[in-house]
């Protein structure tokens, strides 16, 4: 009897609505049909009068192909291809209750023949996830960004060969942005256990800090679209932005210019000053690419997060700020935002800054601030996102003044970068005049962001590049065509110099170091509630619980925590409840003193 009409389809869903998309009842002519094999109880798909799995035994051919491979608790799984339909049932058979596992398929026409005897029962359980269609893609992908990266440890592919065969594009780039996406998602987590704490930290003292009246401060929000009609630079420090200032000093006068912090000692040895300079970083050594220079009239946009060092040792014209904020779609398709640690403390004491995206560097966060200022047209400067001639960056930036002092006779400048270079996970990849050039895994990563981010923006992007990578989804022109382009772009006024970031005009803001004492105190009474729970006669487990629910509305401290509570719930099966409590307590009481000593500084 066929389920394609029952109360259980409904049921499913209700608890899976996108499967609405596949059409059970369909009119169309399909080429697809389930055939019996020569082994009693086994099938395969035929397409087109193609056989896409053995004709014989399907059922041993998907256990050869299971047997490859082995899964683990935390592995997200993907099935490419469901020519052979009992791999489904041999994967899904072995692996844990609410483990993610997905299946993709091309063709939509496999959903009919396959639903009630194997997508309908496996579908059921939870975790488990079916996208069969062209149509079906942009769901993967949201489904896919939304996924709790910090609950998988790897992807791991199945590959029907024969599905493999016919589309084999499909399946290759599916299987490539996948794995893009998660190096990325892993990227970002690394991140986030090695700088949470200093996230967290720097906003705190930047909110107290925030009323000083040394420097003015902005919020960025409120230059949203306020710089339209003009085009933008975005100036990174890549090996080819030394032969590309002189370009940048004569069209100085046509457009915006950004720069990264990396890249400002060059365009400042070459007598072009930057109408702003983006900054990131929260670690103190940034203030290398900063120091010895004249900041006076330079606005610098700096995340809330960055180096509170870096902001009072310097004179800046001013301080924009921002927070790195991350919109996605969730599994069940609302709309999501996700905001760097410490963020929620922003909008609760000053108020919101105004939401910058960012693909984990200077650069990317640079290209997002042009976006929301209104600027329409962009061009990349020095974006090599490569080894370009077998450098690493631009002479003339803080990195290679420090290379600079270790140069000798047997020590060249040429060595450091090739020793620097050859620690790195590199590879090859298209460059942007038709050859290959060597990167590695986190510049491609950056090189991911601006293809993935060009395709959601309505902005004319250039990258001027000859020899860096090859940026998809823009136009990679040549110094030359470049040229050409601003022959016909206009001199501009500056008329962004009235705006509060470059005018002289005095900001008054009420005072906010009051705040110290409140988060001093704060954390104080948090140590207090924790070691009375530590030294009552309560069960660790309970313990635990309890510790959880008294920090449970302070999100930054969560944050903080991250590591420590996956590191918990992956070794929840080897570590017994009292251990756990050492741990989890051990960890809460170093995170406390080490915001206690950041806050008293301030």
């Amino acid at each position: 009897m066929s389920l394609k009409n029952s109360s259980e389809v409904e049921n499913l869903y209700s608890r899976k609505p996108y499967l609405r998309l596949y059409n059970l009842e369909s009119n169309l002519i399909n080429q697809t049909f389930l055939k019996e094999a020569k082994n009693s109880d086994e099938f395969f798909l035929e397409w087109n009068g193609k056989a896409l799995a053995s004709v014989v035994s399907p059922k041993k051919q998907a256990e050869r192909l299971y047997n490859e491979k082995k899964i683990k608790d935390h592995h997200l799984v993907i099935v490419l291809g469901c020519g052979n339909p009992h791999i489904l049932n041999i994967i899904d058979s072995n692996m844990r209750d609410g483990q993610i596992f997905l299946i993709i398929d091309k063709n939509i026409e496999i959903v009919s023949p396959l639903w009630d005897k194997f997508l309908f029962p496996l579908l059921q359980n939870a975790g488990r996830h079916l996208f069969a269609g062209d149509n079906s893609l942009s769901l993967l992908y949201n489904y896919l960004e939304s996924l709790p990266i910090e609950r998988l440890t790897g992807v791991l592919f199945f590959r029907n060969q024969n599905d493999i065969q016919l589309h084999k594009e499909f399946y290759v780039q599916i299987e490539e942005r996948i794995s893009k996406l998660f190096s990325s998602k892993m990227s970002d987590l690394l991140t986030k256990f090695e700088f949470e704490r200093i996230w967290v930290k720097n906003t705190i003292v930047s909110i107290l800090r925030y009323s000083d009246s040394l420097t003015k401060r902005i919020p960025i929000k409120e230059l949203e679209n306020k710089i339209t009609d003009i085009p933008g630079i975005l100036v990174s420090a890549g090996p080819s932005l030394r032969s590309q200032c002189e370009f940048i000093k004569r069209n100085r006068d046509k457009i915006f210019l950004l720069s990264c912090d990396t890249s400002l000692k060059v365009l400042l040895k070459f007598g072009i000053i930057p109408d702003g300079v983006m900054t990131l970083d929260a670690q103190t050594h940034s203030y290398f690419h900063f120091m010895g220079e004249d900041f006076t009239e330079i606005p610098l946009f700096a995340d809330m997060v960055v180096s509170p060092q870096l902001i009072r040792s310097m004179k800046y014209k001013s301080i924009v700020h921002s927070q790195t904020a991350k919109f996605q779609i969730d599994a069940s398709g609302k709309p999501i935002r996700e905001i760097t640690a410490g963020g929620d403390l922003v909008n609760e004491y000053i108020g919101d800054q105004g939401d910058i995206q960012s693909g984990g560097s200077v650069a990317t966060s640079a290209f997002d601030v042009l976006r929301f200022l209104g600027i329409k047209q962009i061009f990349l400067v020095g974006q090599d996102l490569a080894y370009t001639g077998r450098e690493i960056h631009s002479t003339g930036t803080h990195h290679n003044e420090k290379w600079l002092t270790l140069v000798s006779r047997k020590n060249t400048l040429e060595r450091i970068n090739e020793v620097i270079i050859r620690k790195r996970k590199t590879k090859m990849i298209p460059s942007a005049n038709g050859k290959e050039v060597l990167t590695d895994y986190v510049l491609d990563i950056y090189r991911n962001w601006f293809e993935e981010s060009i395709l959601n923006v309505n902005i004319d992007v250039k990258n001027i590049s000859s020899n860096g990578a090859e940026i998809r989804n823009m136009q990679n022109i040549s110094m030359e065509s470049a040229e050409e382009v601003f022959r016909n772009i206009p001199i501009h006024n500056y008329p962004w110099k009235s705006l509060d970031p470059w005018n002289n005009k005095k900001r008054e803001f009420s005072d906010t170091m009051y705040l110290k004492k409140l988060f001093i105190d704060d954390l104080i009474e948090l140590e207090y509630e924790i070691q009375k729970l530590i030294t009552s006669d309560l069960e660790s487990e309970k313990v635990i619980e309890l510790i959880q629910s008294t920090i449970k509305n302070k999100s930054y401290l969560k944050a903080m925590l991250r590591k420590t509570e996956i590191y918990l719930q992956r070794h929840k099966n080897n570590l017994d409840k009292t251990r756990e409590k050492e741990l989890f307590v051990s960890s809460i009481k170093r995170e406390i003193k080490f915001l206690k000593k950041g806050i008293s500084t301030a």
